[in-house]
């Protein structure tokens, strides 16, 4: 079995006009991001935003507070006394983590009679001017947490690991320590640099999927394409970000002028509009498919191939300047047992997009050969990546 190890992921939204070191931030609690009136995206935290201790705060709301109370930013500080969310203050700068989809999914090893479980959250740390709505900056970051059992896991059991993980932690496979869900947001506060205005802007502007790629694609998904296109969105500008250290706009479905990201907070029925600045470097992904191919096979073991194909296109929409727009392919091999019967394609697909976006991400900086020539073998293609990694030297 494939050693699945613990990440953090995470990107900065840098604007380039710093606010004052001295500046107050009100800390204004955990949120959820978007209207969920079925609350799906989020079926296995809402519940736990009703366990309160006897303050009538909740458990995340609280484990979420104690990281936050732990930090100490460089250019900015953090007040604990936004009383009153629904009033707000009229020129405050306010701060919450944003709830923005989760995911579980597992995959069953019957040789050692073990199913690989693995919890995804997708998050962001948001400031925003409260009077006018206006986003100041944005910090996403997506937590992965595999860990094993002996038994598959029900709904309930589900949701106790996820408590769990708010809380006290998990302990990741590949270490003694327990993680939770915010270990990341002390460290990202602690270095993060408070701006006000962006000079340049570039995000994830739309995210498609073909037809070749939608057979593929489990029925879930296909019902609520949407949250499959925040994934996916996510995963590439986060790898971007993080190899490439440059601004990025959140992605929103059909970003255009007066783009908004909604927000409700836990303990409010209340949903906020967040306006979004408008990127001045749009990036496109589409899915163009997916393949599975068993490449050998025998009484033991089968080997298979698992491939993802995407078209990447950044460029600049207001002069009509494409940087580059090209066909990438990776592709994952795996030994699998003979008499599994059941292999979960879905989760080696994501591995192979989610390697791809990381490899592009880095070899913008540093062009690897070996990687160009598996990835899309043309003069035109190296020529681009050097076009983007001028572009992501103008976007810093």
């Amino acid at each position: 079995m494939k050693k699945v190890i613990f990440y953090f992921i995470f990107f900065l939204i840098l604007p380039t006009q710093i606010i004052a070191s001295e500046k107050k931030v009100f800390y204004a609690g955990f949120s959820f991001s978007g209207n969920y009136i079925d609350k799906s995206s989020i079926k296995y935290t809402d519940p736990l935003t009703k366990i309160k201790n006897e303050n009538g705060i909740d458990i995340i709301s609280l484990s979420l507070l104690n990281t936050i109370k732990k930090t100490n930013p460089v250019s900015f500080k953090i007040d604990f006394n936004f009383a009153d969310i629904e009033k707000g203050l009229e020129e405050s700068v306010v701060m919450a983590v944003v709830l923005d989809h989760e995911d579980f999914f597992y995959e069953y090893e019957p040789i050692t009679e073990t199913y690989l479980n693995n919890i995804q959250m997708f998050f962001q740390i948001i400031f925003y001017d409260f009077k006018s709505r206006k986003l100041i900056a944005a910090i996403p970051y997506d937590v992965s947490m595999p860990f094993f059992t002996k038994k598959e896991l029900s709904e309930n059991e589900i949701r106790e690991y996820i408590k769990t993980f708010y809380t006290k932690g998990l302990k990741s496979m590949d270490g003694d320590k327990n993680i939770n869900a915010f270990s990341m947001v002390e460290e990202i506060l602690n270095s993060f640099i408070l701006k006000e205005k962006y000079k340049f802007r570039a995000g994830v502007t739309k995210v498609s999927f073909e037809e070749k790629s939608l057979p593929f694609i489990p029925e879930r998904f296909k019902k609520n394409q949407n949250y499959l296109k925040n994934v996916f969105a996510q995963l590439f500008s986060s790898r971007l970000s993080l190899h490439n250290d440059i601004a990025l706009v959140p992605y929103t479905e059909g970003m255009a002028v007066g783009a908004k990201m909604k927000q409700q907070f836990v303990n409010s029925d209340k949903i906020y509009d967040i306006e979004l600045p408008k990127p001045d470097f749009n990036i496109e992904i589409s899915v163009r498919g997916f393949k599975k191919v068993l490449a050998k096979k025998s009484d033991v073991n089968n080997i298979f191939f698992w491939a993802t194909f995407i078209n990447l296109n950044i460029f600049q929409p207001e002069l009509n300047k494409v940087f580059m727009n090209n066909n990438l392919k990776n592709v994952i091999q795996k030994s699998i047992p003979a008499q599994i019967e059941n292999i979960n394609d879905w989760y080696k697909f994501y591995i192979a997009t989610y390697e791809l976006f990381d490899e592009c991400s880095l070899n913008i900086k540093n062009l690897n050969k070996d990687w160009i020539k598996k990835t899309n073998d043309s003069d035109g293609f190296s020529k681009d990546m050097q076009t983007v990694n001028k572009l992501m030297e103008k976007l810093k």
